[in-house]
């Protein structure tokens, strides 16, 4: 039977807390095509020392290592626990994601809802089918406010 999108979500948010345990902005992915994941991420900024090491770049990352190709097979899902910001987004579009999913807005909107109007206007060769935000936000959005509650007291 196919996990819901909340299951789904909840792989990342598993993610996220892995990051967390290495003092890392708790944000997690998970690609998924045909109901299996196909790479998986999390933020490793702070250990790579990499300003790219965001958890959406590392799911891809992976994906890409293990199959030897840039682009994602049509039909390709993410799941993330926070609103991907503008380099990630343009890594996603690159890759040909299909299908978006998030839980925490991004509360200055430097990211995703920004940048979308002109992804949906066709100023690139490749548009989102789907994009969804607010899956378990409340969840992904606790993670990551807890997250800085503790490091700026």
């Amino acid at each position: 039977m196919p996990l819901s999108n909340t299951d789904k979500m909840l792989l990342a948010i598993e993610l996220a807390k892995e990051a967390e345990l290495s003092d890392e902005v708790p944000i997690g992915a998970v690609l998924i095509h045909e109901e299996k994941i196909i790479g998986r991420g999390y933020n490793l900024r702070e250990k790579t020392g990499k300003t790219t090491a965001h958890a959406e770049i590392q799911a891809l990352e992976d994906y890409n290592q293990r199959n030897h190709e840039w682009r994602l097979p049509v039909g390709t899902s993410l799941f993330v626990t926070a609103e991907p910001c503008l380099m990630c987004t343009g890594a996603l579009v690159w890759a040909r994601l299909d299908y978006l999913f998030y839980g925490a807005l991004d509360p200055k909107s430097a990211s995703l809802r920004t940048f979308l109007p002109s992804i949906e206007q066709g100023l690139f060769d490749h548009r989102f089918k789907k994009v969804e935000g607010g899956i378990l936000g409340d969840v992904c959005g606790s993670l990551l406010s807890n997250y800085f509650k503790k490091k700026r007291p």
